[in-house]
């Protein structure tokens, strides 16, 4: 019964990538893509499709960008539908299972150990991403790039201004722009807590407020031409809250603004009429009432022990959790394809899990083979609303959430709660489109044809029914 629903899935997911479907008529503005010089890509971290027509959510600007450019009612994410994988396909135009980072955290099979990507603490650009990125062919045609919190741009060379995402101060100091913070002070914009910020959610506010300030910094003093900005707050309320919350709603209509400082400056000299405006999102959002810890159903199962201080002193099997789905990797060698069958019954019966996805399934989902990719895991787990994952080794199998975790994301997603964003509006966009569906790898090939740039290699196709060449 998974596998049937699993396939039917795979089966939309396939028809999503290979066409988009009109819902409304278009119309020309007669303006040529051509013309346009400057772009900017906005990511609202956590901002579900599903908020753009809901009457409690005071989106006026979004909703007028829509209106005055195309939008699309579901954009479909990556898999699993977490911050690193997304915002790695929107900038490439390929699925995880050729750029390369396919979790948020993963297991190195190679190195014994897990690899974590969110932040961007252990790996530059050109070790996580294995294929080219937009700013990389903007920047060798000749244009200025700047990334504002854009996750895996640390010590990209093809980026002229940078300043990372990441919780740490020494990341910070490493990869920020040499002389940035100090021109950026002289204007009257003070970044240099934010490493030391970390991700306080109480100070999120202020850090999308910050970049929102350094991206038209960027286009008032240097006129860049793509700009890639990462607002945070509606992911980190709703992680706490819970999406469509009162909290949510407050923390999307504060996003509304942000992009509406953008699209102000995009509207005066000398971005008027040469500009275009990118709104998207990295995935939707879901509730969550409890855990799944299957680490802890390793112990029982004795496939993983600990120590007298629950530090694991054998693995035979490892979860990595992605919130709304699981990377499960069994670790022996020796013991794999015994234990394949045994690990996958045991996990199946688990409450809240609806799938266990094996490796045949994986290139359908744009994910690599464990053969081919040593990050890659042996099973993958997905669950639906209400439930998310979690790789403690202590805990019940099944538990409650805390106060301050009502919300998550990486489920599967094609489900309309994980669909994300995507507005476009501006020079060489056609007004009054509306698409049912496109996908996230979409994006990047689409904003290059806009620019005159040309991205080879994409999964993605590029979205000609709104664009005016």
């Amino acid at each position: 019964m998974r596998n049937s629903h699993l396939g039917k899935l795979v089966l939309r997911a396939l028809a999503i990538f290979s066409t988009a479907i009109f819902s409304t008529a278009v119309f020309s503005s007669g303006v040529s893509a051509e013309d346009v010089k400057h772009v900017v890509l906005i990511s609202v971290d956590g901002l579900a499709a599903s908020y753009i027509d809901d009457p409690k959510a005071d989106l006026p600007t979004l909703r007028m960008l829509a209106k005055q450019g195309a939008r699309a009612e579901g954009m479909i994410t990556t898999f699993p539908s977490v911050t690193w994988p997304a915002h790695t396909s929107l900038i490439t135009g390929t699925q995880a299972a050729r750029h390369g980072v396919i979790g948020n955290s993963v297991f190195d099979r190679r190195a014994g150990r897990e690899l974590v990507y969110i932040g961007d603490p252990e790996l530059e650009k050109a070790d996580a991403i294995r294929v080219a990125t937009l700013y990389d062919v903007a920047h060798a045609a000749g244009l200025k790039c700047g990334s504002v919190i854009w996750p895996c741009c640390n010590g990209a060379k093809s980026l002229d201004w940078v300043i990372p995402d990441s919780n740490k101060q020494p990341i910070h100091d490493k990869y920020t722009t040499p002389g940035f913070v100090d021109e950026l002070k002289q204007a009257g914009i003070d970044i240099s807590e934010l490493g030391k910020w970390g991700w306080d959610k109480k100070r999120s506010s202020i850090r999308d407020d910050l970049y929102t300030r350094v991206t038209l910094h960027l286009l008032e003093k240097h006129q860049a031409n793509l700009v890639l900005l990462h607002l945070i707050t509606p992911d980190a309320v709703e992680h706490t809250f819970g999406p469509h919350t009162p909290e949510a709603y407050k923390a999307v209509a504060e996003a509304d603004v942000y992009v509406k400082r953008v699209w102000d400056a995009l509207q005066k000299p000398p971005f008027a009429g040469k500009s275009a405006l990118f709104v998207t999102s990295d995935h939707g959002f879901a509730p969550i009432d409890k855990l799944i810890r299957p680490n802890v159903e390793f112990k029982r199962l004795g496939l993983i022990a600990t120590d007298e201080k629950d530090q694991p002193t054998r693995r035979h099997a490892w979860c990595v959790a992605q919130g709304g789905s699981a990377f499960i990797y069994l670790l022996d060698d020796a013991t794999r394809a015994e234990q394949l069958p045994r690990v996958k019954a045991a996990l199946a019966k688990l409450e809240g899990v609806q799938q266990v996805i094996e490796p045949a399934e994986y290139a359908a989902l744009g994910l690599p083979s464990p053969a081919v990719n040593h990050e890659a895991p042996h099973l993958i787990l997905a669950t639906g609303p209400e439930y998310s994952f979690n790789g403690d080794l202590t805990g019940e199998v099944i538990g409650p959430v805390t106060e301050t975790y009502r919300g998550t994301h990486g489920h599967l997603p094609q489900p309309a709660y994980m669909h994300a964003t995507f507005i476009a509006a501006g020079t060489g966009i056609r007004a009054g489109v509306k698409l049912k569906s496109l996908n996230n790898i979409d994006v990047a090939p689409s904003i290059a044809r806009l620019m005159g740039l040309k991205l080879d290699g994409t999964d993605g196709r590029i979205l000609k029914e709104i664009l005016n060449d």
